[in-house]
């Protein structure tokens, strides 16, 4: 298994610029012991995913973080999602009992601000679901996510915080760029594995993107009435 997890594991070449500005301006040990933070706490994330049975598809080490891909059913509950959040601060604060440094807290801060695909970002997308279509739930979270990069820009001047400010934007774009394959593979796992909710959402016409995740979409076409799935079995069979 631990072969097979270092085989999904990709350094991104920004981790590599910033480690050697830390190792030239005499801050290395400083990094390592930030990079060894950050991994306990994507361990955190790890071993909720493996309780969930959540298959791993990639695990990307950032300079400002980690980040796990699972190959999850994205019609999953939020409380899953919840639980898998969870789990890298909750691992973060039983690692600083052991060792307590400083980097904790700013880590712990710096996750929770709500920049996709931190974990404040998706903690604030699960509670935008709520009110929310899942596509906008998107578009509002990456509306907010170049806000608070906006504003970091302007709060701190240095070589450093411009590298990773300017890498989360793009990071960001290309999020923006992937969110009809996103919303094509909702789609797909609503229509593959269907949940019943408790609570319902009548939608106006054939617009899917008004969609919520944890609702029971009805369609309202021409004065008749669609159910979800009828909905979605016309869409694919006109797709394919």
């Amino acid at each position: 298994m631990i072969t097979k997890i270092r085989s999904k594991i990709y350094i991104h070449p920004l981790y590599y610029v910033i480690a050697f500005i830390c190792f030239i301006t005499g801050y290395f040990k400083a990094f390592s012991i930030y990079t060894i933070v950050l991994l306990v706490h994507e361990l955190g994330h790890l071993v909720a995913g493996f309780i969930l049975h959540w298959p791993v598809a990639k695990i990307t080490i950032y300079p400002f973080g980690c980040m796990t891909m699972f190959a999850y059913k994205l019609n999953s509950s939020s409380l899953e999602e919840f639980f898998v959040l969870l789990y890298g601060p909750l691992f973060q604060i039983l690692f600083y009992l052991i060792y307590p440094t400083p980097y904790h807290y700013f880590i712990l801060l710096f996750n929770l601000l709500p920049i996709y695909p931190f974990d404040g970002a998706k903690l604030c997308f699960l509670l935008l679901n709520k009110f929310m279509s899942y596509y906008n739930s998107y578009v509002a979270i990456y509306g907010v996510s170049y806000l608070i990069i906006f504003v970091l820009f302007l709060y701190d001047v240095n070589l450093i915080n411009y590298l990773v400010l300017s890498f989360l934007a793009y990071d960001v774009y290309r999020y923006i760029k992937k969110l009809d394959l996103t919303m094509l593979k909702f789609y797909f796992d609503r229509y593959k594995y269907p949940v019943r909710y408790r609570y319902h959402k009548l939608i106006y016409g054939y617009q899917m993107k008004k969609m919520f995740k944890e609702k029971n979409n009805y369609f309202l076409i021409n004065n008749k009435y669609y159910s979800e799935r009828a909905i979605l079995q016309y869409f694919f069979s006109q797709k394919f």
